[in-house]
C-alpha cells in the first residue's frame, strides 16, 4: 500500500494542471477585482506546486447495470466505452493504457463497486505501473465513493464530471467561456469540501478547487471565500446574459434571420457552419467539446438572402445538468433563433440515443414550442456509410463531400420565409432609379428581368420593409 500511496503522490504532483494556475483571472470582468479575488489567486500561486507533465495514462473502467429496471437498454457497454475513450483522447497529453467493463447489479452507496471488483481493479492498477489514473465513467461519484476508490487504487480517480471539466478548461478560449467553466466547477467543489480531507481534489487544477482545498484555510474560511467567489462569478454571468441579449437585439433590428446549429458533441456542427458559409477561418476539430464559445457567421441562401448561423456548444449524455447550466447563457442564442438546425452523426452507433438526448435538452431550455416543432433534422457524415435509409424526415448531407448541402440551404430558406413572415414578390420599377436601388439595398434579390427602361425585380422582403417601400415610392407618387 505504501508503494501505491507514493504513486498517488507522484501522480498528483506531476499533474498537467499546474500550467493552468492563472487560467481564469477574476470574475468581475471590469478590472474591479476585490481583496478576496486577489487573496484567492495568491493562495493558488502559493499552494499549487504542480509541475508541467505529460498528462495521465488512464485505466478506463466502464460500469453498467447488467439487468433490472435500471439497466440502460438504449445502448451497449461497448458503445459507452467508446465514448469514454473519446473523452480521454480529447485531452492531447492523455492516453488510454487499459480498459475494463464491469457489470453490476447496482451502484453501491458507499463504495460504488462491490469489494470483489474493487480488489480486481486495484490489482490491475498495482500490476501496471504505466497507469497513473483511473477513469470511472459514470455521471458523478459521491464524495465518499471517490475517497474510498482513490484510497484503494492509490492513483487519482476521475468521473465524467471531472473529465469534462478538464476538457472544458482546455477548450475554453474566450474570457466568456472561461468564466462559465469556472462557474461550472463550483458545485463539484462544494460537494467535496464538506467533511472531505484537504487536498482531495487537487487534481482539478482549478481555482475553485485550490481555494476550497488550501490546507491553510479552515473550513469556514473556505466556505466564505468560495461564497464570495461564486457570487462574483454569477454576477459576471448575469452581465454576459445582458450582453448577449443586447447582441440579439442588435441583430433583430437588422432583420437578419438567425439559424442556430445544435447537436451532440462532435456531430459536425462547426463543419456544417463552415460548409454553409464558406468561412475558411472555421477549423473543425475531431474531438469532443471543440466548441465552447457561441460564434456567429454570415451566410447567403440560394435567394441571396443573408442569414446568420450560430454555432453552439455540443451536448453529451451522462453528465450532471449543473455542469451545463452555466452555458445556458450561450444556449439562449438557440432559444431566440428563427430556425434551429439539429446536426446528427449518422455514422455513430448511438445516433438515435444522441438525438433523443439533444431533443430533451432543448425542451428543458423553455424554447418556443413552434420553434421546437419546426427543427430541421440534418443527418451528417453519410459519406462514411454504404447504405442509409431515409424516411424523408431528415436532410442527409456530407460536409466532407458537399452532398445534400444545396437541398439543406433550400429547406432553411423555405423555413425562414415561413416563420419570419417574409414574402416573395415581383415589383416592376425603373432600372437604376431610387426605388430600384432601394430594393437592392434592403431586400434579398432573387432575380431581375430587364424590360427596356424597366426591371421586374423578384425579391424577398419583410413586411416592415415592404411598408417602408410603399410609403417612400408608391404612396408618395399617388399623393403627387
Amino acid at each position: 500500500m505504501q508503494g501505491l500511496v507514493g504513486r498517488f503522490a507522484r501522480t498528483v504532483t506531476a499533474g498537467r494542471c499546474g500550467r493552468l494556475v492563472r487560467w481564469y483571472s477574476g470574475g468581475g470582468g471590469g478590472g474591479d477585482d476585490g481583496a478576496e479575488d486577489v487573496q484567492a489567486r495568491e493562495l493558488i500561486d502559493r499552494q499549487l506546486k504542480l509541475a508541467p507533465a505529460g498528462g495521465h495514462q488512464v485505466l478506463i473502467v466502464q460500469p453498467y447495470i447488467k439487468w433490472g429496471a435500471k439497466k440502460d437498454r438504449s445502448t451497449t457497454p461497448e458503445v459507452k466505452l467508446d465514448e469514454s475513450r473519446s473523452l480521454v483522447h480529447t485531452l492531447d497529453e492523455w492516453s488510454v493504457t487499459d480498459t475494463l467493463s464491469v457489470g453490476l447489479t447496482s451502484y453501491r452507496k458507499h463504495t460504488f463497486f462491490g469489494p470483489g471488483n474493487v480488489d480486481a481493479i486495484a490489482l490491475r492498477v498495482a500490476g501496471d505501473r504505466r497507469i497513473t489514473a483511473v477513469f470511472v465513467s459514470v455521471n458523478v461519484l459521491k464524495p465518499i465513493q471517490h475517497q474510498h476508490l482513490e484510497h484503494r487504487f492509490g492513483v487519482p480517480v476521475y468521473d465524467r464530471y471531472l473529465m469534462v471539466v478538464q476538457i472544458f478548461r482546455r477548450h475554453a478560449v474566450t474570457r466568456e467561456a472561461k468564466l462559465q467553466v469556472a462557474l461550472a466547477e463550483l458545485p463539484y467543489i462544494w460537494s467535496r469540501i464538506r467533511g472531505v480531507q484537504d487536498g482531495y481534489t487537487e487534481r482539478l487544477g482549478t481555482e475553485a478547487g485550490q481555494i476550497a482545498l488550501s490546507g491553510k484555510l479552515v473550513f469556514d474560511d473556505k466556505k466564505d471565500l468560495l461564497k464570495a467567489y461564486e457570487k462574483k462569478l454569477k454576477r459576471s454571468v448575469d452581465k454576459l446574459r445582458s450582453h448577449r441579449k443586447h447582441l440579439r437585439y442588435n441583430r433583430s433590428n437588422k432583420d437578419l434571420p438567425i439559424v442556430a446549429v445544435v447537436g451532440y458533441t462532435n456531430a459536425g456542427k462547426t463543419s456544417l457552419v463552415r460548409a454553409l458559409t464558406g468561412d475558411a477561418g472555421l477549423v473543425p476539430k475531431d474531438c469532443l467539446f471543440a466548441t465552447l464559445d457561441v460564434t456567429v457567421h454570415g451566410g447567403v441562401l440560394p435567394s441571396n438572402m443573408t442569414v446568420l448561423y450560430v454555432d453552439t456548444i455540443g451536448f453529451i449524455s451522462d453528465i450532471p445538468t449543473r455542469l451545463i447550466e452555466p452555458f445556458v447563457a450561450t444556449l439562449e442564442d438557440a432559444m431566440f433563433a428563427d430556425v434551429i438546425v439539429h446536426v446528427r452523426d449518422m455514422s455513430h452507433p448511438n445516433v438515435l440515443v444522441q438525438k433523443t438526448h439533444v431533443e430533451e435538452t432543448l425542451k428543458s431550455l423553455s424554447i418556443n414550442p413552434d420553434l421546437l416543432n419546426s427543427v430541421i433534422d440534418v443527418g451528417n457524415k453519410i459519406d462514411r456509410l454504404d447504405n442509409i435509409d431515409n424516411d424523408g424526415s431528415s436532410v442527409l448531407i456530407s460536409c466532407t463531400t458537399g452532398k445534400g448541402l444545396d437541398e439543406l440551404k433550400k429547406k432553411i430558406e423555405s423555413q425562414i420565409i415561413k416563420v419570419t413572415g417574409r414574402r416573395i414578390i415581383k415589383i416592376r420599377v425603373r432600372t437604376g432609379r431610387d426605388e430600384y436601388e432601394w430594393l437592392r439595398a434592403h431586400t434579398a434579390i432573387v432575380n431581375i428581368d430587364t424590360d427596356g427602361d424597366y426591371s421586374v425585380m423578384e425579391v424577398i422582403v419583410t413586411q416592415s420593409d415592404l411598408d417602408v417601400f410603399k410609403s417612400l415610392f408608391i404612396r408618395k407618387n399617388i399623393n403627387k
